[in-house]
């Protein structure tokens, strides 16, 4: 199924004529790749599918939000010697140098020059290019780092299953520290990482980029399913509608609230614009206009929805508020 799921991909994906140019993000060469079990490293369960996108952890009850690319070069001593590149064309957003999280050392860069302005994140890294800077042009390809297997000592990695955690996804919004501040007040700790906090990212998944070395990332995510939908009331316009605008339909500067289609992860692909006195406008802030039946059992697992598997789940709560964190008079 794996192998299949791959092969799909690479047909899906091929050819676009508005595309990016996306290289391969370690020294594995990519023309040997021809499954998943050519390039995932797997979790100690030794399962392949754990190191890949999805509901893959602690048996598929855990979701992991990219691919663990493991290493094709290793040092006489069994450390990792692959190279990190940047898989776009693009510019450093955020590198953290600390051990202050399962991520370890890791890099994000966003890439404007995509059709839809994802970032890229590299992680658990040996060492990040000291020369970099948070808003250097990195050109597609460039090296930016060496694999590692940083992370922090509640969740180490050992140097036998070091990989490249590589992710890809959107931004939620530009006001998440009033979100962070207003959730968790003093009980919580700072918000070290500020708008790259991992609550503040939406990731998926990885496969669809990699799968060619010319994609359309708009296609690529107007192709997810929608699992899920969303109604929400308000006339003020949310940063991720002006950030991401190719995922819009409709007139943001008259709407009187959104329709949001949602992939069964919770990442919103698509946001249709309710002008004033539309039918689908609704009676509270907030409410479900749609399940797939398809994708309950994922969502509920994923807590996109609640236990009862109608009422909206925790996750799906917070991105939403996340979301409108910058619409609140």
């Amino acid at each position: 199924m794996i192998r299949y799921l791959l092969i799909a991909c690479l047909l899906t994906y091929s050819g676009n004529l508005k595309s990016i140019e996306v290289v391969w993000p370690t020294s594995m060469d990519r023309r040997t790749i021809h499954s998943f079990d050519d390039f995932i490293q797997p979790t100690a369960s030794e399962k392949t599918i754990s190191g890949c996108f999805g509901m893959v952890r602690d048996n598929c009850r855990r979701f992991h939000e990219g691919l663990d690319i493991r290493p094709s070069i290793v040092n006489n001593n069994g450390e990792p010697a692959d190279l990190i590149f940047s898989a776009m064309a693009g510019q450093v957003a955020y590198i953290n140098q600390g051990l202050n999280g399962p991520y370890g050392k890791y890099i994000i860069l966003v890439h404007p020059q995509a059709e839809v302005p994802v970032y890229t994140l590299y992680a658990h890294l040996a060492a990040i290019d000291q020369s970099l800077r948070v808003g250097d042009a990195v050109p597609r390809g460039k090296p930016i780092a060496i694999m590692g297997h940083t992370s922090i000592a509640s969740s180490p990695i050992p140097k036998d299953r070091a990989h490249l955690h590589f992710e890809v996804g959107l931004r939620l919004s530009d006001s998440f520290n009033q979100w962070y501040k207003e959730k968790f007040g003093k009980d919580e700790a700072p918000n070290i990482h500020g708008v790259w906090n991992g609550q503040n990212l939406t990731g998926f998944d990885p496969t669809n980029l990699l799968a060619s070395t010319n994609v359309n990332v708009a296609d690529v995510i107007r192709s997810m399913p929608t699992a899920l939908a969303v109604t929400v009331r308000t006339n003020q316009t949310p940063d991720f509608v002006k950030r991401y605008p190719k995922l819009v339909v409709g007139d943001p500067n008259t709407a009187a609230g959104w329709y949001i289609e949602f992939t069964w992860h919770g990442m919103p692909k698509r946001w249709t614009a309710l002008p004033a006195g539309s039918s689908q406008l609704p009676s509270t802030t907030f409410e479900i206009a749609r399940i797939d039946n398809s994708y309950r059992d994922s969502m509920v697992l994923r807590k996109i929805l609640a236990t009862d598997s109608r009422s909206p789940g925790e996750n799906l709560i917070q991105n939403v508020q996340i979301l409108f964190a910058n619409c609140r008079n």
